[in-house]
């Protein structure tokens, strides 16, 4: 049976009342008229609110909200408050569309698989939430592409994971057309060393000896797989391996990155679109629920 605390209800309702109005200070009196409260009751809270520094109380004798609140608010910001306002979102993509999807986030110089709706690589049905992924090149391009241009600097400029151009022109291509197009489309390829290939290398399971062995056979990194810009045809057809956006944070910076995994082998131009145009939406309205705008 659900139990309820009055005396902490009353707590959540002088925090919720003085929230809405951030910018103005309340009175004893004005809090205790908005929430039918008697004033000895409300002067104990506030007094309490107070010395733990969650509310501030000026000269005049007016409350407003106080500094270890923004603590609270950074914890639950980088926490998993966030990823639990995210995952819905993730959720009705896969419902909606009916293909896999995943969610990443860049943690301590590593991509992290946080979470996922079918297989998070094609043909794979391996878990993988919670897999970790260097974040260095061809790795992470959709992990930074929305992010401030000194952090894909210091991206592209990390030591790379397989041998990369001497010129950076085609990733920066592909960057300037994902930030206009609001999302990023890579490629299944033969002919290059394809990203999602590395990638399955390196949570293969096989020893790091042999992994970084066939990685020195790789051929070097021209971006190829990355699709700077869509073909005009709607009926062409395309290897696409996957579709990415960004969810920003309320700061602006891009938190975490959802990805469309297709397992079909081919798709036509117009299919990309569509599949293009939900995780935008999906990725929009996670935006949106951690007070980010796009």
């Amino acid at each position: 049976m659900e139990r309820k605390s009055p005396p902490t209800d009353r707590v959540v309702q002088i925090l919720t009342l003085l929230a809405d109005a951030p910018r103005d200070r309340l009175t004893l009196t004005q809090v205790a008229v908005a929430l039918d409260l008697n004033k000895p009751t409300c002067l104990g809270i506030l007094t309490a609110l107070a010395d733990a520094d969650f509310v501030t109380r000026d000269e005049a004798k007016t409350y407003g909200l106080g500094p270890a609140l923004i603590r609270l608010g950074s914890a639950a910001e980088s926490g998993l408050a966030n990823l639990d306002l995210v995952r819905p979102f993730l959720a009705e993509l896969h419902d909606s569309l009916g293909v896999s999807c995943i969610l990443t986030v860049v943690h301590d110089g590593h991509i992290v698989i946080l979470d996922r709706r079918g297989p998070a690589m094609p043909g794979d049905r391996r878990d993988l939430v919670g897999e970790r992924f260097p974040l260095a090149p061809p790795l992470g391009l959709v992990n930074v592409a929305w992010e401030h241009d000194s952090v894909v600097d210091a991206w592209l400029n990390s030591a790379p994971l397989a041998p990369l151009p001497h010129s950076d022109a085609a990733v920066r291509a592909v960057v300037e057309g994902g930030r206009k197009r609001g999302y990023i489309v890579e490629c299944l390829s033969t002919s290059t060393a394809s990203s999602v290939v590395l990638a399955n290398l390196l949570v293969s399971g096989m020893s790091q000896r042999i992994i970084d062995e066939l990685r020195s056979h790789l051929p070097p990194v021209d971006w190829s797989e990355f699709v700077a810009d869509m073909p005009v045809d709607a009926a062409a057809l395309i290897p696409v391996a996957n579709i990415s956006a960004p969810i920003f944070d309320r700061h602006g910076a891009q938190q975490y990155t959802v990805t469309l995994v297709p397992e079909e082998a081919d798709a036509t131009v117009a299919q990309c679109r569509d599949w293009a145009a939900g995780v935008v939406h999906a990725a929009r309205a996670a935006s949106a629920a951690l007070g980010g705008t796009t």
